[in-house]
């Protein structure tokens, strides 16, 4: 079992230590961003070197308790199953996910209509031709309403071939 852990984004962590200057304040208020201001212990809506060290040291504590949580067997490493079960756990996280917001906007019947469909930000502004031909492309039946499996098996139909076979032990 892989243990979870909720920490910080590690690219926001990453983007925050690697800053070789003072971040300056992202609006005309002079304010920093509020993910930041946790970390500004000064209060000098600046983020210094010391504060930087901080932000490096949380990402390597928040790494590690990652690599903990994927070591199921506390040898130290991280074997080929074990990081199988990781992303087996991160991919079943990210389509039970899915599956939710799915769900929400298909409603009782399990199925998106055109209607239903027009309620995802973004879509009702597109195009009549655009609209129709990505609706055409997820309506793989033909059936008038999208189905979690016809939404599933487009997504799985645009995934990068993998670059290599799967890990052995």
């Amino acid at each position: 079992m892989v243990r979870s852990v909720n920490p910080i984004p590690a690219f926001l962590i990453t983007a925050l230590a690697l800053s070789a200057s003072s971040f300056l304040p992202a609006d005309e208020s002079g304010d920093l961003p509020e993910f930041l201001k946790r970390f500004d212990t000064n209060q000098d809506n600046q983020i210094d070197e010391e504060e930087r060290q901080a932000i490096r040291d949380l990402r390597a504590g928040l790494q590690k308790k990652k690599r903990e949580s994927i070591d199921n067997d506390d040898d130290g490493s991280i074997s080929p199953t074990e990081l199988r079960q990781a992303r087996d756990s991160i991919r079943g996280s990210i389509q039970a996910r899915r599956r939710q917001k799915f769900l929400t906007i298909a409603g009782e019947d399990e199925q998106i209509s055109p209607s239903e469909y027009t309620t995802i930000p973004g879509i009702k502004a597109l195009p009549a031709r655009a609209f129709e031909r990505i609706w055409d492309h997820l309506d793989l039946n033909r059936d008038g309403s999208i189905s979690f499996e016809e939404f599933e098996g487009t997504l799985r139909s645009h995934r990068l071939p993998a670059t290599r076979g799967p890990n052995q032990d």
